[in-house]
């Protein structure tokens, strides 16, 4: 199950929101994941709210302002409400001065307390896009998953139909790699699925005969991805008789595959000698670019036909023999 904890929170953030440690870093291994946001009823993070508290709370210059302007028994009815059993940080944001109530509050009960120089739109935004993304839901497939043409591809295949050759062809034709062997998708949005590639497979290639290339060395910076969203899959199929005749010519319907409940458009290709697959899957990765523009080739050819065929019929006694 994907889980992030406070401490990787701050480090992959830290840069982009300019955070700093205030109070309760000792419980910076704090961890949140989907189960617990899931079956939690607070929210996940906002503003402050005192009556339904949020998993993060963000303290901007407005919510300081009116805690100060509490009494001695509201302030601590307020505390109660901010410090709730399901509090897992706090941020002040627009850097504001941390409260000597809340620091001590923070260290009795090991809540993280950050600080933040931007402001509290900004936090709010950036955490929650965060979260979605390092807790969405997760699946690992076999396969190679590629840039072509700036469009998110999964080569699949069965072991030793040629994957590695085929996206090490793609790379030296200018596209980019993201992971080969294991790629992580996480479904970010209801219909939007992202490939990553895990930490330790980061770069590198495996080839038959060649070992681990590490591509990012060999092609240079811009051969390798860190990401992409999966558009289409392309599957490589050896015929079962070997004989490419019997695969069919014209795939009136089309495949799809699904993962994580999203239904990704698929291609597949007979692979067979002689066949320069790399052409093969970047004209499929443009056909399918002219699709999402309404651009069916089948079916101009079909309508392109019956227009011929009608046409025929209609005139056809004109162009009988004198």
């Amino acid at each position: 199950m994907p889980s992030v904890s406070v401490q990787r929170l701050f480090t992959d953030n830290r840069e982009r929101l300019d955070l700093c440690w205030l109070a309760g870093q000792q419980g910076s291994l704090r961890v949140v994941t989907v189960g617990a946001l899931s079956d939690a009823t607070a929210g996940l993070i906002a503003h402050l709210n005192l009556t339904h508290p949020h998993r993060f709370q963000v303290l901007g210059a407005h919510e300081m302002a009116y805690l100060q302007g509490l009494d001695e028994e509201a302030l601590a009815t307020a505390w109660e409400g901010i410090f709730s059993s399901e509090l897992v940080a706090i941020f002040l944001s627009e850097g504001c001065v941390l409260l000597p109530a809340l620091a001590e509050r923070a260290e009795q009960r090991s809540i993280p307390v950050m600080g933040a120089s931007a402001d509290s739109t900004s936090v709010i935004n950036q955490i929650r896009h965060y979260l979605s993304q390092e807790l969405a839901e997760q699946e690992s497939l076999h396969g190679v998953f590629m840039v072509i043409l700036e469009v998110g591809v999964l080569i699949t295949g069965d072991s030793g139909v040629g994957k590695s050759e085929l996206a090490l062809e793609l790379i030296s034709r200018g596209n980019g790699l993201v992971a080969d062997d294991v790629v992580e998708f996480y479904r970010i949005t209801p219909d939007t699925l992202q490939g990553r590639c895990p930490p330790l497979l980061r770069d590198f290639l495996e080839v038959r005969g060649l070992g681990l290339l590490n591509i990012r060395s060999i092609f240079g910076e811009t051969a390798v991805r860190p990401r992409k969203n999966l558009k289409l899959i392309v599957h490589l199929e050896r015929p079962s008789s070997g004989d490419l005749n019997t695969c069919e010519r014209l795939p009136m319907g089309r495949q799809t595959q699904s993962i994580l409940g999203v239904a990704v458009p698929r291609v597949v290709l007979p692979v067979a000698v002689g066949r320069n697959l790399a052409v093969l899957v970047e004209a499929a990765t443009r056909n399918f670019i002219l699709e999402q523009r309404g651009i069916n080739s089948t079916q101009e050819f079909i309508d392109r036909q019956q227009q011929f065929m009608q046409e025929s019929c209609i005139h056809g006694d004109s162009h009988e023999p004198q």
